[in-house]
């Protein structure tokens, strides 16, 4: 216990150190030095209500095209002022994660008000301290250089290479938005070497990957994607092929629903997806993934969050499916409770069932703070939760028998770029008390198989 003690208390300072460091460097404010900015504060737009929208103005944007911000602001002028629509707005400009800071003004003109959206920007390159985190290998961290908003179209470009728990060298690039109904294209490109603990192995990994999507109406999501994906082995008998490296091509689509109404700290709405992969090359396997997730606000700061995930894999173990392409539960972002090493090695399989209900509350809003020239979005909350998960690959092996469960409360730091911090303290179903860290949330981090 004193050593589990110990180690949350020194992520929990690596972290936070960590996050300063990135937050402090990746939103300085960029308002223009020669016309001095009176400090805004978002104010009550309900006695606006009703009043005719003579002109919207932007400022504030020195970097990013008005056009960009354009096509999110969906009020309008010559239409009258809605006070939830604008709200609606602001959720959609902050959702780009190009801006510190998002304030719509009302000014009364003759024939009804102006709105003012004004912005603080992120700066359009940025040099950080990069850090990865996974349960298996624990930190790595290195050196990164991103534009979070290149060219002023909300591209973002970036590059990193950190070592430590695993040795990554990473670069990436997604344009959201390149025409029509956000139609959007991305690639991401890695290699990496690291040990894999759960079956003991040194592994190395190779891989490129291809994008593009687009919203269908609202709410609707399709995304496809495909590429290449090359793992190397140290020992035998872990590859499909007999020479230690797997060639893998792999292709999938996926259809989704996006109905929350913040990305960032969601309190109501739906987001699911269902998806299909196939892997060939070396392997041959599909892959069936369907996601579900429920915010239900219980108040004003008060969310239940809630859903499964199932995964489904074709083929067998060790013939279709590689080794490495098994889930393993166990940790922070499956079933805590649980070291991920303890149990991932107890209970694995090509396919896998996660429940998770969630309590939180909003401690602390996410609101702009500013420390000099910086301005960062930071907020907290409490959270109370509990997980059941089982993974098998004998259809007879998916029982009760077989499935663990877990409890527990936790912190959420919520920050920039990473959505939130997850300290976790949790109790499993045979009694430990585990002390979790995760970054991004647990609803994100349960489909990797790596975690």
């Amino acid at each position: 216990m004193k050593l589990q003690l110990l180690k949350i208390f020194g992520v929990f300072l690596l972290t936070a150190f960590g996050s300063l460091l990135s937050i402090l460097e990746l939103t300085p404010s960029c308002v223009a030095a020669e016309e001095p900015r009176e400090e805004l504060s978002q104010i009550d737009l309900e006695p606006f209500r009703g009043q005719m929208i003579v002109e919207i103005r932007l400022a504030g944007n020195h970097v990013t095209k008005d056009w960009v911000i354009a096509r999110e602001v969906w009020s309008a002028e010559g239409t009258v002022v809605d006070p939830e629509v604008i709200e609606e707005d602001i959720t959609r400009l902050e959702n780009l994660a190009i801006f510190g800071e998002v304030i719509v003004t009302p000014v009364v003109v003759e024939g009804g008000v102006t709105l003012n959206y004004s912005f603080t920007e992120m700066p359009w390159i940025i040099p950080y301290p990069a850090m990865t985190y996974t349960e298996e290998n624990g930190f790595s961290v290195g050196v990164g250089v991103a534009s979070p908003n290149f060219a002023g179209r909300d591209i973002m470009l970036s590059g990193a290479a950190v070592f430590g728990g695993a040795t990554t060298y990473k670069i990436s690039a997604s344009n959201p938005w390149i025409t029509g109904n956000h139609v959007s294209a991305g690639v991401l490109a890695f290699h990496q070497t690291r040990r894999n603990e759960l079956l003991e192995f040194d592994q190395t990994s190779d891989m490129v990957n291809l994008n593009t999507g687009k919203y269908i109406g609202e709410n609707g999501r399709l995304k496809i994607y495909g590429g290449y994906y090359g793992v190397g082995s140290d020992q035998p008998n872990i590859t499909l092929d007999s020479d230690n490296f797997d060639e893998l091509w792999f292709g999938a689509i996926s259809l989704g629903y996006d109905g929350r109404d913040s990305w960032r700290s969601p309190h109501e709405g739906w987001h699911n997806e269902s998806s299909l992969l196939y892997i060939g090359g070396d392997a041959n396997t599909w892959t069936w993934g369907f996601d579900v997730r429920r915010y239900q606000p219980m108040g004003e700061r008060h969310t239940i969050a809630t859903g499964p995930f199932l995964g489904l894999q074709s083929g067998t173990v060790g013939e279709d499916v590689p080794y490495y392409l098994q889930y393993f539960i166990g940790g922070a972002n499956s079933v805590r409770g649980y070291e991920l090493e303890d149990l991932g090695k107890e209970i694995f399989g090509k396919n896998q069932f996660l429940y998770t209900l969630e309590y939180r509350f909003l401690a602390i809003p996410t609101r702009p703070v500013k420390i000099f020239k910086w301005t960062f979005s930071l907020g907290l909350e409490l959270a109370a939760f509990g997980d059941v998960g089982v993974a098998w690959s004998d259809p007879h092996d998916f029982n009760t028998d077989r499935s663990r469960s877990g409890g527990g409360v936790g912190v959420r730091l919520l920050v920039p770029g990473l959505d939130s911090l997850r300290f976790d303290v949790a109790r499993s179903e045979d009694g430990n008390t585990v002390f979790n860290f995760g970054l991004r949330a647990i609803f994100d981090e349960r489909k990797k198989r790596v975690r």
